[in-house]
């Protein structure tokens, strides 16, 4: 199409796919108002059948050598049954349906033709599927855990500060072997994860003359990490996981320079392959951290300790990542906060308790679980409850 004088100004709108151009539209609705006039009475009696459907018109503009081509094209659209969306110009996405339109032609300007369209309401909107929060907060998480992947690299070192490093790195394993030991996990996740920290150590030499061998086993290592608590039958309690994101982001990134003993302490390669592994962990970490934090609580003050532990660290960690990341990051980080806020965990009963008793009683009495109410309450003595308590 030209796109010079008058045309240039016109607008494009689109239906089924077709966009044709356009340079106004009107709009008209009201309310269907029966009078009734009744022999002898001054004043009619007016009725109210409701509101009338709104019918809109558009004058679609084809002009050009081919014109008559598109015409064609659109007039067929228009003549397929059924309703679907219309991408209006001044008034965004409509569901219509076509229900009369006139064709006149032109040979001024190379020929053109417009077509007169009154659109009527489609009626009942398809169906369409929302996605659940929690999926798209996983995918988002895993999105991020690739893109951390993308950047990892090493330098070339010399021997003795190849040796410093795969030392450096060891000890760093160490720290998340003991770390994850000391959680209160269920057994049988406990034991996979470290088992597989402990052969990530065993071949850190051999990985990471592979820097992307290593950085494939650190995401394996992750995956394994935060899809845990879901995986195995003895689930970890909400109430659990605040304590188990800590933990996990203690062993992440930190902001001083990284020591490591002898020559190698000299040595720029090394410091530089030192901090890009300890980004590349801390990264997969806090992936990590946010898929545990992916729970059904029963408490708002769990659920919130463990959002606010995942957010600090993304953003701590968002000013040293480059631009892929970062959108990667920012995405998760949105996606988290939409799926673990949207649980109403607001208290629903309330009781105020004068003379002390025991939460057991209390829980039975307000329909709650024990351990509920002690968390929500912080009760410092289930034997002793007394004031308002929230069930």
């Amino acid at each position: 199409m030209a796109t010079d004088g008058w045309l240039a100004r016109a607008q494009r709108a689109r239906f089924r796919g077709f966009e044709f151009l356009t340079d106004g539209h009107d709009a008209r609705s009201g309310r269907r108002l029966v009078v009734h006039e009744y022999p002898g009475a001054d004043a009619p009696l007016v009725e109210d059948l409701g509101g009338k459907a709104w019918d809109w018109k558009l004058n679609a503009y084809f002009i050009g050598p081919d014109y008559d081509l598109e015409r064609n094209g659109f007039l067929a659209k228009l003549a397929e049954p059924g309703a679907d969306w219309m991408t209006h110009p001044w008034l965004g996405y409509l569901w219509v349906r076509p229900s009369s339109w006139s064709v006149s032609e032109s040979n001024e300007r190379g020929g053109y033709c417009t077509i007169a369209i009154e659109f009527v309401p489609g009626g009942e909107q398809p169906f369409t599927a929302e996605a659940d929060r929690v999926d798209v907060a996983f995918e988002r998480i895993g999105a991020f855990s690739d893109a951390a992947l993308g950047d990892f690299a090493l330098a070339q070192m010399s021997a003795a500060g190849f040796a410093s490093f795969v030392a450096a790195v060891q000890g760093k394993l160490d720290i998340l072997r003991n770390v994850l030991s000391l959680a209160t996990l269920p057994l049988t996740w406990a034991s996979q994860v470290i088992n597989l920290v402990a052969g990530v150590k065993a071949d850190v030499a051999a990985l990471t003359a592979v820097p992307g061998a290593y950085a494939s086993a650190w995401r394996n290592l992750s995956n394994l990490i935060g899809s845990g608590p879901d995986d195995v039958d003895e689930d970890i309690p909400d109430t659990n996981r605040p304590r188990v994101i800590r933990r996990l982001l203690a062993v992440g990134p930190a902001t001083a320079a990284v020591k490591v003993p002898g020559v190698a302490a000299t040595d720029g390669a090394v410091q530089r392959n030192l901090r890009a592994e300890q980004d590349l962990r801390g990264r997969l970490l806090i992936a990590a951290a946010a898929q545990v934090a992916l729970a059904d609580y029963r408490a708002a003050e769990d659920r919130d300790v463990a959002l606010s532990a995942v957010l600090t660290a993304v953003d701590g960690a968002l000013p040293a990542m480059n631009d892929t990341l970062f959108q990667a990051a920012v995405s998760m980080r949105v996606a988290l906060i939409d799926a673990l806020l949207a649980q109403d965990l607001n208290p629903t009963v309330l009781r105020d308790v004068v003379a002390p008793l025991p939460a057991t009683l209390l829980a039975y009495r307000m329909g709650v679980d024990e351990d509920v109410l002690l968390t929500r309450n912080r009760v410092r003595h289930p034997l002793f409850v007394r004031g308002r308590v929230y069930g």
